[in-house]
């Protein structure tokens, strides 16, 4: 059912089968039915209407944020200007969960974990080390800000290399309470890790989207 409001098959506003016909349908007891009926009322997918029936949730075009994994860094570092995170915590000389093939480590990172909200919707959860001489060179912009334009904006760093990578898992209990979602629900887990001209790894960040903003996109040119 999720999938039939994601792709547009339900849309918006639209009023969705009974619930003894999806029943049929997907071969489950009507009970099933009304749990996952129950589940994407709670993420806002759907909407009941006494005396009427059940429908897809209609939302402006403003209102539908989507992941997009960009292709350069330029794309990256535009992508994230002119919005603005919530910090739940932060510690200093914490060391970066990072593999033998991400790059060098810092000397010590600066960490935080923000929550990002559009329109009311907390729409992702990041956990975030950043090389900790570098956020002293700026640490209320850093604090205030996101990460990528800040980093490319600070003279004398140069990035050669960053790179993203895009898993699917599910919330466990602390993730649903920060994105207001069901726990075990669908959500979207990027890596990123971003090394300076020397090697040294001065940016990595794991970050956890709802499912329901999450969609792959790439575009291949010949």
């Amino acid at each position: 059912m999720r999938s039939r409001i994601q792709s547009g098959e339900w849309s918006p506003g639209a009023q969705i089968p009974a619930l003894d016909a999806l029943a049929a349908e997907f071969d489950v007891a009507l009970v099933t039915v009304r749990q996952a009926v129950a589940l994407l009322e709670a993420e806002d997918l759907l909407t009941r209407r006494h005396g009427r029936g059940t429908f897809v949730t209609e939302r402006s075009p403003q209102k539908q944020i989507w992941l997009k994994m960009e292709s350069s860094w330029n794309a990256l570092v535009k992508k994230w200007q002119g919005t603005r995170p919530s910090i739940l915590k932060v510690a200093d000389d914490v060391p970066a969960p990072l593999d033998p093939a991400d790059g060098k480590p810092a000397r010590s990172y600066h960490y935080m974990r923000r929550v990002h909200i559009a329109e009311g919707l907390p729409y992702t959860i990041v956990d975030i080390y950043l090389d900790g001489e570098l956020y002293a060179r700026a640490p209320k912009r850093f604090d205030m800000e996101r990460i990528m334009p800040v980093l490319a904006s600070l003279p004398g760093v140069s990035i050669p290399s960053a790179r993203e990578t895009l898993s699917i898992s599910v919330a466990g209990v602390e993730t649903a309470r920060l994105l207001k979602v069901q726990i075990n629900s669908p959500v979207g887990v990027v890596r990123r890790v971003v090394q300076d001209q020397r090697g040294v790894v001065v940016f990595m960040a794991e970050v956890i989207y709802r499912g329901d903003v999450v969609k792959l996109e790439r575009t291949f040119v010949r």
